[in-house]
């Protein structure tokens, strides 16, 4: 394919994930981001925490990439038979080749790492647009060039290494999978409010522990 065509196709996922963000996320209560529902172990926002967490082990080594000198260019892509695996593995859990993988501890929400330690929405809200357009940045920069997206890092899983282009493969659908995945979490805190009108013991679990913790 067309290095443009492929760029192009990146840039609109990402940008529809920006726009999911902001419309379904940005501007909701505490309350409505850190609610965890029966059934679920994570809290929406934490969901944004983790695509986070497994951005802080790409981004920098993506970054250090992009600043290789004497890199060519080309105008043809061939993703490998791994790149199209391992995006479709982290694709939509609704969508049929995705899979479930469970994420590694040190890439869990600090809550499950260490209840000792805070976290907070806006931070973690402002990190995942900023990590967004460094994404852009970077898609722009190593797609052009045979040599960056050939350039082994390390995966999220050491000691595995992956190319480049594969870790841009995996990260960019993985924020899709877990905003799909925070959205259905904010659905069901929302049942659970509705429900609270009826039984008012209903309580907010990750909240209130928060408040005795502090």
């Amino acid at each position: 394919m067309k290095v443009q065509d492929f760029i192009d196709s990146r840039l609109a996922e990402l940008a529809d994930y920006k726009k999911q963000f902001e419309t379904a996320f940005y501007f909701l209560k505490e309350d409505e981001l850190f609610f965890i529902p029966e059934g679920e172990k994570w809290s929406a926002i934490e969901c944004i925490e983790h695509i986070n967490n497994v951005s802080e082990v790409y981004l920098p080594q993506l970054t250090k990439v992009c600043q290789a000198e004497e890199a060519g260019q080309s105008e043809e892509l061939t993703l490998s038979w791994f790149q199209k695996k391992a995006r479709g593995w982290m694709s939509l859990l609704s969508k049929p080749k995705a899979i479930k993988i469970r994420a590694p501890k040190k890439l869990e929400p600090r809550r499950i790492q260490n209840q000792e330690l805070k976290m907070s929405a806006q931070k973690v809200m402002e990190n995942f647009i900023s990590d967004l357009s460094q994404i852009e940045k970077i898609l722009r920069i190593i797609s052009h060039s045979p040599k960056l997206r050939n350039t082994k890092i390390m995966s999220a899983a050491p000691p595995i290494k992956v190319k480049t282009l594969t870790g841009l493969e995996m990260i960019v659908p993985h924020i899709g999978r877990h905003l799909e995945q925070a959205e259905r979490i904010l659905k069901g805190g929302r049942l659970a409010k509705e429900g609270q009108v009826e039984n008012p013991d209903i309580i907010f679990p990750a909240r209130e522990t928060e408040k005795e913790q502090g």
